[in-house]
């Protein structure tokens, strides 16, 4: 049913419980209500700007997009790096490299970073970035320090908040911690990451949640790393954890 022929059987409705209508008196304007988005809907529009290739950043005027993957192709290993890796249904996945302590240390021989949970790289990293992530750890526990995301290699620490949220870790001899237990980041499900970084300052987004972290220990500077400046990726130990990626875009800021 129409709006017309609901106000003609409301109408209707008034003359037959003799009701009157003065029709001589000007009517007064209906209110008008804005009906905001669905959550459904926004989240569609976060997730369609996280995926965008335009340009967007909250510290930044300009940026020059310097890698981008939906891993919808073949494999490119100019950027991402693990000692095992593949490409399944649209996503890169990073496993470890063996199945056992015996199997790594006759490969490896040795009895140290023998590699028996995931590590991962993504290398050229610009001084001043804008990255769009959208990755997850598939592991059964969070324990000590693992899974992390580190954010230069061996400097600051992105993990997962056993209470809820995650943690981040600025490095330096007196390390400074921040925790945001209000963040949704879990274990075995997607992140949608932003990283907007410049030496002192970063902007950190995790599925929506931002902050701004303004410290002199904000510094992916590693002077003894020789690959640097990267991230890096690491799991707990285990031959079922998995790193997967789904998009990485990244951006040279200016």
């Amino acid at each position: 049913m129409n709006k017309k022929s609901l106000s003609l059987l409301l109408l209707a409705g008034l003359l037959n419980t003799g009701c009157q209508v003065d029709s001589t008196k000007n009517p007064k304007p209906a209110a008008q209500t804005v009906e905001k988005a669905s959550p459904k809907l926004e989240q569609e529009q976060q997730a369609s700007a996280f995926l965008s290739d335009e340009f967007n950043s909250q510290l930044f005027s300009q940026g020059t997009m310097v890698y981008s993957d939906d891993f919808d192709g073949e494999l490119n290993k100019n950027y991402l790096r693990s000692k095992k890796m593949y490409l399944k249904d649209g996503t890169l996945i990073m496993a470890p490299a063996f199945k056992t302590k015996e199997e790594a240390m006759k490969k490896l021989k040795r009895d140290h970073h023998l590699g028996l949970g995931v590590v991962g790289h993504l290398n050229k990293v610009p001084e001043k970035f804008v990255l769009h992530m959208r990755y997850k750890f598939v592991t059964d526990a969070i324990v000590p320090a693992r899974p992390s995301f580190q954010i230069g290699h061996h400097m600051m620490s992105l993990s997962y908040n056993p209470e809820g949220g995650y943690k981040l870790i600025l490095p330096g001899e007196k390390k400074v911690p921040f925790i945001e237990a209000n963040a949704e980041m879990k274990i075995n499900e997607w992140v949608d990451l932003i990283i907007e970084y410049q030496k002192g300052k970063m902007l950190l987004s995790v599925n929506g949640h931002s902050k701004v972290y303004e410290h002199p220990q904000v510094t992916m500077d590693n002077k003894k790393d020789k690959s640097g400046p990267r991230f890096s990726l690491k799991s707990k130990d285990g031959i079922e954890e998995r790193i997967v990626f789904d998009s990485i875009k990244l951006w040279q800021a200016e």
